[in-house]
């Protein structure tokens, strides 16, 4: 009797560990898998974001996941292609190349893409950094834009999209404030504070004389509103004269130093994209922040002249004197801080003597700051790698073509 209780009890113990076994597994399967509404809820916060920041987000929220950028585009390009439910898989992003687009899709050339898309990651299991499709090609950072709209589309509509337009999402520049509009401003307010206070003194006048008690009540509500604009204007003015006190704020004989050149295209996506990450608080710490960035990024590259400019450099990751110089330049001038170009002859280290070129940033309270990015050493307003003292400037450019 004792024995049959034991086997019993055995049983019974071996039955609860395989029903907690098998529990365990289903809840591990299920983390594992994305259902479709949970895939198009996340396409409709990304689509949002992107809009707003005009960035990737970091993390994306797809049920009780948080999947990186490229995990949850292919988990979108198959809910999109008709899956209910996606395995979750992790799969690695390309390097950003961003390109400027502005594109009316046809659903189907946007289900070309996404089959594409798919396709390709299953493949490699990477995130292709461009689709081709008939139309032409689409970089990784649009099409992540683009089915997280048709995514958001569908979420809300309950259908698919006949036409998606998209605009690439990044802004032209990375300025914190645009001083020539806020000049532009204060001009404006002043011309209207003047017109304002002019006519306050006319009502006040008409008040005082007019015998209508009508008229009179008139005039004091209309001259009621005018004082309200008055106090208004002037608080606006108040703001923008402090702008003016800014770091950001450039004065205008600088702002020849913050437009793009020939091989120093501050317009360029990936340029601004990189900038609007790198961006501090102040002036300084976004000139800090760039040139840390170029001198522990991009390799130095032996050859005379220029060969990629900015935009390449970035790409490629190395460049020259010359082709740092650009990419230093062109970061600062989109982040809203004048860069020029400083060409010379220095003796470096290796006591030597080489033609050299570098860029200098201009800070408010600072100055002219050099940022030479091609040593190790080298910190922004300090140059370890050549003799500041023997050696020679040049000239100074604006823009620098050789």
């Amino acid at each position: 009797m004792r024995q049959l209780q034991k086997a019993s009890v055995y049983l019974t113990m071996t039955l609860i560990l395989i029903v907690a076994m098998e529990s365990s597994h289903a809840l591990e399967n299920d983390s594992e898998t994305l259902n479709s509404s949970e895939v198009l809820q996340a396409s409709v916060r990304v689509a949002n974001f992107m809009e707003k920041y005009q960035r990737l987000p970091e993390n994306i929220s797809a049920g009780n996941r948080s999947l990186d950028c490229a995990s949850y585009t292919y988990a979108l390009s198959r809910v999109l292609r008709g899956s209910r439910t996606v395995e979750y898989r992790t799969v690695n992003s390309p390097a950003l190349d961003i390109r400027r687009i502005s594109l009316k899709l046809s659903r189907t050339q946007y289900t070309e893409i996404t089959v594409r898309f798919r396709d390709f990651t299953d493949k490699y299991s990477r995130c292709p950094s461009t689709v081709s499709y008939s139309g032409g090609k689409i970089d990784f950072y649009n099409t992540v834009y683009l089915l997280s709209k048709i995514g958001r589309y569908r979420y809300q509509k309950g259908r698919m999209p006949t036409y998606v337009y998209i605009r690439t999402p990044v802004p032209l520049n990375a300025y914190r404030i645009n001083s020539q509009t806020v000049d532009s401003r204060i001009r404006s307010i002043n011309s209207e504070i003047r017109k304002t206070s002019s006519l306050i003194k006319r009502i006040r006048i008409r008040i005082r004389t007019t015998g209508n008690t009508r008229t009179r009540i008139m005039l004091q509500n209309r001259l009621r509103t005018l004082e309200n604009r008055y106090t208004y204007l002037k608080g606006q003015l108040r703001y923008y004269e402090g702008l003016k006190n800014s770091p950001w704020y450039v004065p205008p004989s600088l702002r020849t130093y913050l437009s793009s050149t020939a091989y120093c295209s501050i317009t360029d996506p990936n340029v601004v994209y990189l900038a609007r990450e790198l961006s501090g608080n102040t002036s300084y710490s976004t000139a800090q922040n760039l040139f840390t960035w170029v001198r522990d990024n991009v390799d130095y590259s032996f050859y005379y002249r220029t060969r990629y400019g900015a935009s390449g450099t970035l790409r490629l990751r190395k460049g020259n004197c010359v082709d740092q110089a650009h990419l230093m330049v062109a970061l600062a001038r989109t982040s809203g801080i004048p860069a020029r170009y400083v060409r010379g002859y220095c003796r470096f280290i290796s006591g030597n003597w080489y033609s050299h070129v570098w860029a200098q940033v201009w800070i408010r309270g600072r100055g002219w700051v050099t940022a030479d990015t091609t040593h190790s050493l080298n910190r922004l307003g300090h140059v370890s790698n050549w003799n500041t003292t023997v050696s020679r400037v040049s000239e100074v450019l604006r823009e620098y073509r050789l």
